[in-house]
Order: structure tokens, then sequence, then C-alpha cells
């Protein structure tokens, strides 16, 4: 029967006249209603709610223009009023109530007595409680105990090494922050104080201040250490620049593929320059020759040499082996002798002019921080060393040459060089010129948590010219210079309560 009366969109007016502007909304309605005709009966009912609740806001609209007042303004007033009654007729009557329940435990009324729960006279309209005479007492704010706060615990920082040099002097310094303590080489640590490289890669890289591991090596430290792989870098940049930092030499490496070159280069031109040219033969030196290519910059410097020395210094580039030599022999000698623990050599021109103290031949010492930023650091406390014997170019005695074991302080060697009118700062300055033309390889990879101190050892001729001999991975440095070290580096990636206010050693380079 339902479906009879309602085949057409007639049957229902508020549908239809939703639709009189849309025949498409139309059509659709039309054959939904031949399959759920229920479906349109419900549409058509919420259509005639939608219109009456139009109607109702029709009618609002045209009653608040028809005001000349704002329709809030009475309205929220009034309720507040009656909201205000209503709450303080509540205390009120509950404190009425408590007044009588208590009474009636003290007199212990009848059953048959009447009672009144609701006083009329508590139930005003006209009451207003800005008016009131009453005053209520206001209980005082008591004091409430509050613990004061608990100071937390510093961060613990751990520290492991396997130095055998500066041990005790590590251990000195890191005594002097309170929140550094020391644990065995197989546990965790936060710093770990090595004397050789490790695999960068099992490091923590987290970022928590708690997680984070620091080592006192460059990743790439050889790129200075290695003689030969510091002719290499500053060479690379020009052969011109190397003869103003190192003595003019030559690199023979034999773990590269071009040995047998630069060997056959050497000899010639040792044996072009030497005064008995016809007693000088080439020596064969049979060697495994690996699969790794390589580069040396040998003729380069060859033909910058104006003056060709007399004397040369043989030198491992790893290592302290060392020797003077001035034939073929020589070389052949001490290449034999040292190419089982050592494949890459540097030969050097000798300073035949140094600049003496005291009659003796002596190197100059000073330190050379890398922090994490890789940033340069001197130190402006430089030392010394001496040899133990007087000079004599003639001599063979390795210890007028080669071994210097006497250390000079700081001091005498600043005031050494005053009578020798080379002052603390123009040592300085050649110092930084000379750093400054070296490559800064050690930290390719970016690598956020290492530093390292290095020793450059610098020789001076009796011409006041400065020569960079080597450098030094592991260093001899005094107290001040390692926690001085620590300010700029540890201190500042494991914050640390205990900070002191002392005069820095180190000198920022670049």
């Amino acid at each position: 029967m339902l479906q009879e009366q309602t085949k057409s969109l007639s049957s229902f007016p508020n549908l239809q006249a939703l639709c009189k502007k849309d025949e498409k909304q139309k059509q659709s309605l039309e054959k939904l209603l031949q399959h759920k005709p229920n479906v349109v009966k419900s549409l058509d009912i919420y259509a005639q709610n939608i219109e009456e609740y139009l109607k109702d806001q029709r009618k609002r609209i045209a009653y608040l223009k028809k005001r000349e007042e704002p329709y809030y303004e009475t309205k929220p007033i009034q309720a507040y009023d009656e909201a205000l009654i209503m709450q303080y007729n509540r205390v009120k009557a509950k404190q009425y109530y408590l007044q009588q329940s208590q009474k009636k435990i003290s007199q212990q009324p009848s059953p048959e007595q009447p009672r009144n729960r609701t006083p009329s006279k508590y139930f005003d309209k006209n009451y207003n409680p800005l008016k009131r005479i009453e005053k209520f007492d206001i209980p005082s704010l008591q004091p409430v105990n509050v613990s004061p706060p608990k100071e937390l615990k510093p961060i613990q920082f751990r520290y492991n090494y396997t130095m055998q040099i500066n041990d005790p002097l590590l251990r000195q310094v890191l005594n002097t922050r309170q929140q550094w303590y020391e644990v065995p080489n197989n546990s965790f640590a936060h710093l770990q104080w090595l004397n050789q490289l490790l695999d960068f890669s099992n490091l923590s890289k987290q970022e928590v201040v708690s997680k984070r591991q620091m080592v006192n090596l460059m990743e790439f430290q050889h790129e200075w250490s290695n003689k030969s792989q510091l002719y290499n870098n500053i060479c690379s940049n020009s052969p011109e620049q190397a003869l103003k930092v190192l003595p003019p030499g030559f690199v023979l490496n034999f773990k590269i593929s071009q040995w047998v070159e630069d060997l056959e280069f050497l000899q010639d031109y040792l044996i072009s320059h030497h005064p008995q040219k016809e007693t000088q033969q080439k020596f064969p030196f049979s060697v495994y020759v690996p699969n790794k290519g390589g580069q040396t910059y040998n003729k380069q410097i060859s033909k910058l040499i104006q003056d060709v020395p007399k004397i040369w210094i043989c030198k491992s580039a790893i290592g302290s082996g060392a020797t003077i030599i001035n034939s073929i022999d020589q070389l052949q000698s001490f290449l034999i002798q040292q190419y089982k623990d050592q494949k890459e050599f540097v030969i050097q021109k000798y300073i035949t002019n140094p600049l003496l103290y005291d009659g003796k031949k002596f190197d100059i010492q000073i330190n050379v921080l890398i922090n994490q930023d890789n940033s340069i650091f001197i130190s402006a406390e430089p030392t010394g060393r001496c040899c133990t014997v007087n000079y004599d170019i003639n001599s063979e005695d390795p210890f007028v040459h080669i071994k210097p074991k006497q250390v000079i302080s700081n001091k005498n060697l600043v005031e050494f060089l005053d009578t020798q009118g080379i002052s603390q700062q123009d040592l300085l300055n050649q110092i930084k010129s000379s750093i400054s033309l070296i490559p800064c390889k050690l930290n390719r990879r970016q690598r956020k948590y290492c530093m390292q101190i290095f020793g450059f050892d610098y020789l001076f001729d009796d011409n006041k010219k400065i020569h960079l001999l080597g450098i030094n991975a592991n260093p001899i440095y005094t107290f001040a210079e390692l926690d001085g070290a620590f300010k700029l580096t540890l201190d500042k990636i494991f914050p640390i309560n205990n900070k002191s206010e002392e005069k820095q050693i180190w000198i920022g380079l670049f």
C-alpha cells in the first residue's frame, strides 16, 4: 500500500520543493523512490525539519533586527543573578539542615514533632549577595611545607687508556675533573686514550652526552706523521711550497709500483752529483712489488734544488731509523737493514750549517693541537733537545748529528733565541707560516669527537731559517698543555661543573 501511494515524487512536497532548481537531483530521487521508498520518506521528513529550523532562524534574525539594544546585554546578566541566588541558597540550606540535625540529636525530639526542611526565609529572590550585611570569616592560608629541590648528581664520565708514556699525566689531569673516573679497557668509555689507530666506525655516533665516545687520535693521522706522506701532501699543492717548509728531499716507497723508477732516478741523481763518479755503481734491489698505484714528486723536486748537497740523511717514514749517507753503498746498506721493518723512506738534504746551542746541534719541539672542529692550535711553550757531543761535520758519531738526548726547557730556549736575535713571537710566526702550508687531511670523514696532539720538530740554520724535520704522532707534553687541550676539546664535548679560569696555553692558528 505504501508503494502505491509513493510512486511519484509529488507525494513528498518537501523534497519536491528542494528539487525545483536541480533537475538531476529530482531524477535520482525518482529512481530511488522506485526501489527504496522508505529511504525517500525519511529524506522528506529530514527536509521538513530543516525547513522548520530555517523558519525559526529567520524569525530570530527578524526579531533581533527590531531590537534597539544588543541581545546579550540583559540575558546573561539575568542568568548570572539567578545562578548566584541558587548557589547561595544551597549553601544556606545545607548549613540549616546541619544545625537542625544537631539539635534533634541533642534534644531527642519525639517522632510526632513536625519537620520543616525548606524554610522560606532563605529563598528570597530579591536577595543580592553583593549587598549582604553578614560577615564571613575567611580562614587564613596555612603555609605549605615544601621540601627544597633535590640536587641532581652530575653525570659521571669514564675513560681508559693504553698508552705508557703519558699515563700518569693523563690520570693527574682527569683527577682535577671530578666527574671522570677510570674503567678497564674492555668496558665502555667516553674517552679512549690510545697509542694506535682503531676502527672509527665502531665508535658510538649518538648525540646524547652520556653515550658519546671520544678518542685522542685523528683517523688519518698518517697524513702528517708519515714522512713520505707529508712530502707528497705538501708537494701536491706546489713543490715550491714544499721547499719552504721541508729540506730538499726525495721519497722512496716500496709499497707502490713506481718504486723501481724512483730507485733508478735516485741512483742516477746521486751518482751524477758525486765527486767520485767512476767508483759509484748502481745496486740491484729485488723486492716484491704490490699491486698499488702511487705518485712521487722526486723529479719536480730535483729540478728545484740549486745547490746539490754533498751529505744526505736517510730516514724511515715511520719510526726513528736514520743515517747519514754520501754514497750509493751507504744507501744500499741502510735500505737492506731497514727493509724488513719499513717500506717507506725519505732521503733529505742534511743541514750542514745548523744553529748551535753551546756548541751542540739542537732542534726545537712544539706541540700542535687539532680539535674536534679541525681547528689548529699551537703551544705557547716550545721546548728543545740538544746533542750530548759538540757538533763536528766530519764526525761519524751519531750522537753528534741525529740523536739529541738533552732536554732544553722553554725558559732556557727563549733566552738563547733572544741572544741570537730571534724573539719568541718571531719563532711562533715562522712556525705558523710553515703549518699553514701543510694540507689538513686528518679528518676527511668529519668525525665529530676526535682530537690529537702532534709534536713538530724544527731546526734552525745559522741564517735563522727554520726547517721542519718531521711530525711525531705521540709527543711528550706538559700538564698545562694537556689540561689546556682538554678545555678546548673534552670539556666542550662532555660539559663538567668544575671549570677553572687559568690562562690558556694554546694559541689559535686558523
